[in-house]
């Protein structure tokens, strides 16, 4: 790492600092209103995500006008901009405090899984706010390791990485996923990971709303081969509310994790981010171009 580019860490570093802790201190009914304030002056400067947003909206969606899709590209920098205020008030939560502000549904059936002592598999997408999803399965007694993706500012990565840690859960960072992904289920600890981003390098190409993606096969690999109990489980807003919605563990068959498995069971689950994406079309990160090959 050369001077200008710790030079460059320290000033995105010490930037983000002040903008989670400017909106960090405001409550809900002033954060929430700025955030999605504040989400929409960045799509305004943000021509080329704006574009590629609405790209994969028609792409998904060739049944919207292109009312409907200006609708939901509008909407989706709001809620990114509630995001990034929900975030910013992460930091400073405590955690009675962070209960209130969630709803959960569906807990049950996780926690009957994690009762067994043999490890549980969660997998989540990028939807309403995903890193709400963590903390309430650490506070209510499951240990518990997401999987993360290293950001390529150490500064900010220390920074955001400390966060998703605050209430006890741990974090696997994605270069050594697959050997301590193993080891802490073999631990009987619970697993999370987000499974809607496209891989670059590897992974298994399933559909996506009609179209090749590249996806990981980390969790349909794990399942198959050692039985963990899988558990989708998503957040969304609703009524200015956060929910996190648990779903029962999927039927996995008993079956080696040969290529035809692993894509069978990676396409059954994309099947299932794609449900909770029709539900909520405008509240996925649609910025990213999901289907680049």
């Amino acid at each position: 790492m050369d001077i200008g580019d710790r030079f460059r860490f320290r000033l995105e570093f010490l930037g983000l600092r002040g903008i989670v802790a400017a909106l960090g201190r405001l409550p809900p009914s002033l954060g929430r209103p700025t955030g999605a304030v504040l989400g929409r002056l960045l799509r305004a400067i943000s021509t080329r995500r704006v574009r590629l947003s609405e790209e994969n909206l028609r792409l998904a969606f060739p049944e919207a006008g292109d009312g409907q899709i200006r609708i939901w590209s509008r909407e989706i920098w709001g809620h990114l901009g509630q995001a990034a205020w929900e975030f910013a008030r992460l930091t400073r939560l405590s955690a009675d405090e962070y209960r209130t502000a969630v709803t959960v549904r569906g807990l049950e059936g996780i926690q009957a899984s994690y009762a067994k002592g043999k490890g549980v598999l969660l997998f989540s997408a990028h939807m309403g706010n995903w890193e709400y999803a963590v903390p309430f399965l650490a506070l209510g007694g499951l240990r518990l390791a997401s999987v993360a993706r290293r950001i390529k500012n150490p500064l900010v990565d220390e920074f955001v990485t400390g966060v998703r840690r605050r209430f006890g859960a741990g974090v696997i960072l994605h270069r050594n996923a697959v050997r301590e992904s193993v080891r802490w289920l073999r631990s009987g600890g619970a697993l999370g990971l987000l499974f809607d981003q496209r891989i670059t390098e590897g992974g298994i190409s399933v559909p996506f709303f009609g179209r090749p993606a590249r996806t990981t096969g980390l969790p349909a690999l794990l399942a198959l081969r050692y039985g963990y109990p899988v558990h989708p489980l998503h957040s969304y807003r609703e009524n200015g509310r956060l929910i996190i919605e648990c779903q029962p563990a999927m039927d996995i068959p008993s079956a080696p994790p040969t290529p035809e498995n692993l894509r069978s069971l990676t396409r059954r689950m994309t099947g299932v981010v794609e449900e909770w994406i029709r539900r909520h079309p405008s509240q996925w990160l649609w910025i990213h171009n999901r289907w680049k090959p």
